[in-house]
Parts: C-alpha cells; structure tokens; sequence
C-alpha cells in the first residue's frame, strides 16, 4: 500500500484561512499531499501560496460547479490510496492525520471522520451526522463540551467537512453527486456509502477546529431542501415514501414553518427547492438497504433550529410521532 494521503481542499474565496490551514497539515508526521482546488474566485492563490509552499498542487477550475465537483476533480489528481477531504476555513490538530488514518490502514469498508470543534475550539461543532429518514441531517452534537463524544463509535453519517477513505472505495462508491451544488452531498454520500455496505467511523482522537455557525439563509434553505428531495428520490422507494408520508408532511411543516420567521425570500426559495428537486432527472441507487435504515435515525434534535422553549417541547412530541412511523415503516419493510 502506497502510504500516502491525499487532502483535497476546495476554496472558493477562502484565501484568508488557507495559510493557516496548509501550515496545520503540514506538521503532520504522516506523508501527504495537498491538493487545492480553486473553484473559480478571482483571488491568485499561486501568487498568495506557491512561493511558501511549493509541494502543494494548485488546480483553478474555469467554473464553480459546486463543492463536491470541486472535490471530484481533486480527486483526480490525486496520487495516495488514502483521500481526505478537508474544508479550507479549517485548522488540523496534532496527529490529526495519522489517527484519522489509523483505522482505514487496519480495516475494509470503512470511512473515518473525526471531532470537528468550533475554530477557537471551545464546543463542539459536529461528531459526524445525524441522518433523519425524512432526509433531514443535523450535526452531532454542536455546541456540546469539548470532552463530549470520547468514544470511538459509528455514525449515521460522515461530515463533509472533514472525512477519509480509501481513494478505491471512494472510486467504488462513485463520486460525489454534482446535482447537489452545496450542503447535502455529504449526506448523500453517507447513504450510498450505508448502501454499499460501509461503516462509518467517527474518530475522537483525531481533532478538526472549523469556522462554523448554523445561520440558515434562505439560499441556504434552497440547497438544503433541493438536496433532501433529490436524496429521497434517489434511495427511497415509491413504497418508501408512501409508509413514511405523514413524517414527510411534519418536515414539511417544519421546514415552511421556520421559513415563514425567514420571510418572503425564504419561502420562495423553499418552493423553488420543491420545483427543482421532485423535477430534476436522477439515477435510482440500490444496494444493501438494511445497512441503510439500520444507520439512520428516528429523531430530530429538538434545540438545533428552535430558538423557544415552546418550539422545543413542539418538536420534542413530533419526535415521537417520527419514532413510531419509523417503527411501522421498518415492520413492514423487514417483517412482511
């Protein structure tokens, strides 16, 4: 095995932190590569890197086509068996690299992502994701202690912030979906990964500080309503959805509710998203759902999102509505 990890960084206007980012990487022990992609932003990245650090490899994409395009080309050029994927307004911890690494060099199958803290490293950020059936994702654990989550563990899902595999098995999953622009391919890479019968590793031991707050703007709405109803189309079947409707309206709900405090831009982006996703042309994905729904999960936490005590409690009741259609949905589907 060629004992060499590929990070693949995507920027788009992300110039102020790459420095700082790069020279984190750099004092890993374990050998890597860097790979830049610049998705198209005006800022000269050679001219700003290039002459600081020469080993990195700067690709300037003639349009931004999204985040996991971006990434799909990085991978590309890519020489190591190992690919990680890392966001630019990120710092790496010590040893960040070899123990996020350590688990793929011992064990098939299987994809790591480790502890994403806030960037002054106060809370956590995420430790991998939560999936919803509905197609909803969260982050694990935000805002919780730094010492929280100290257990090696499987996860739902994997962040796209930060995760590593093999560059075979990514090869074998299939690159990431360029249908989705931005949020939500990550999610969907975790389910097709659940699909092809993967574990997903979250690794504590290894340390990511991320630049990250979960203000939700009506574009960002858009994107992560077009990418839930594209991810539902594409894994769940017509019986599926049928089973899991009355979860489905709730979301809908939910998701119009917050956009209505939003405004009007948020509701009309959230209706563009409904248009765009149930019309765009997709490939149906099979595989090994068991796995899948044995990954996913039943509850929404109630206080991402919820800025009253009273849309807590609200949600803390649809949480056991989900759970219980959840529960019929899987009698049927592994019973009958």
């Amino acid at each position: 095995m060629n004992r060499l990890a590929s990070v693949i960084i995507v920027s788009y206007d992300h110039g102020s932190y790459l420095e700082n980012c790069i020279e984190s990487i750099n004092c890993q022990e374990y050998p890597h590569e860097i790979i830049l992609v610049n998705n198209y932003c005006k800022e000269d990245l050679e001219g700003l890197l290039l002459d600081k650090y020469p080993n990195i490899k700067i690709i300037n994409n003639s349009s931004n086509n999204g985040y996991g395009a971006g990434n799909n080309i990085g991978i590309n050029y890519a020489h190591g068996d190992f690919i990680v994927i890392l966001n630019p307004d990120t710092l790496v911890g010590k040893n960040w690299l070899a123990e996020l690494l350590t688990p793929l060099e011992r064990m098939n199958h299987v994809i790591t992502t480790p502890k994403i803290l806030s960037y002054d490293a106060k809370f956590i950020n995420t430790c991998g994701i939560l999936t919803h059936f509905s197609g909803l994702a969260f982050t694990r654990g935000l805002g919780a202690d730094t010492n929280s989550y100290p257990n090696e563990e499987e996860v739902g899902g994997i962040s796209g912030c930060c995760f590593a595999m093999k560059k075979r098995d990514f090869l074998d999953i299939g690159s990431f979906d360029e249908c989705f622009f931005l949020y939500m391919e990550d999610t969907e890479f975790s389910w097709r990964a659940h699909l092809r019968g993967f574990r997903l590793l979250y690794i504590p031991a290894s340390i990511v500080r991320h630049d990250y707050s979960l203000h939700v703007s009506p574009e960002k709405i858009y994107n992560l309503e077009f990418g839930r109803y594209i991810l539902i189309r594409k894994i769940m079947t017509f019986r599926d959805i049928l089973l899991i409707t009355p979860s489905l309206l709730i979301v809908e709900l939910l998701v119009f509710g917050y956009a209505l405090k939003l405004g009007r831009k948020a509701i009309i982006y959230k209706l563009k998203a409904m248009k765009d996703g149930l019309t765009t042309n997709i490939v149906r994905i099979e595989g090994d759902r068991r796995n899948l729904f044995n990954s996913i999960d039943a509850n929404i936490p109630p206080d991402q999102l919820s800025t009253n005590l009273f849309e807590i409690f609200i949600k803390i009741i649809i949480n056991n509505i989900f759970r219980l259609n959840f529960k019929i949905f899987r009698w049927f589907y592994w019973e009958k």
